[in-house]
């Protein structure tokens, strides 16, 4: 078995921003010259996900209304306290960059860490509609996916 290891860099434009990966995953598997096996494809962040959907604008405004609805960003959410949260500071107080309590909880409920896709005949084995998404739960951003191809 051989493993093979690489990252892809993002910026993203907004929250709930749905970046199609696919093609990059798929160049990837194509440069190594794999027939068989399978990738992991990780976010390397807990405000944003990797997930398989289909490809439409309307999937992403009705995800977009309904998280909205579950988990408003004007809610109080402890972790946007920044008079009882002592963990993992990286801003200054009051700064918008810790207060998205909202995204971290989204990102909880989609167990959207990484997607794990066979590889047959040197592609991606998705259905006709599939997509890899990378997708923002937060805001504009750089992003690091890990792609890890095993065969």
């Amino acid at each position: 078995m051989k493993i093979n290891n690489y990252t892809l860099r993002f910026k993203t434009k907004k929250f709930m921003d749905f970046i199609d990966i696919t093609d990059k995953v798929n160049n990837l598997i194509k440069k190594d010259k794999i027939k068989n096996g399978f990738v992991i494809v990780f976010s390397k962040h807990t405000t944003a996900a990797v997930r398989i959907n289909e490809k439409e604008h309307g999937i992403y405004k009705d995800f977009e209304a309904f998280t909205k609805k579950i988990l408003p960003h004007k809610q109080y959410y402890h972790h946007n306290d920044l008079t009882i949260r002592t963990e993992n500071l990286v801003c200054d107080m009051g700064a918008s960059d810790c207060l998205n309590g909202h995204s971290h909880c989204l990102h909880l409920l989609m167990g959207a860490t990484s997607e794990l896709v066979p590889i047959v005949a040197g592609k991606l084995a998705l259905g006709a509609y599939q997509k890899l998404f990378l997708i923002e739960l937060d805001r504009s951003r750089s992003r690091e996916i890990l792609v890890q191809i095993t065969y």
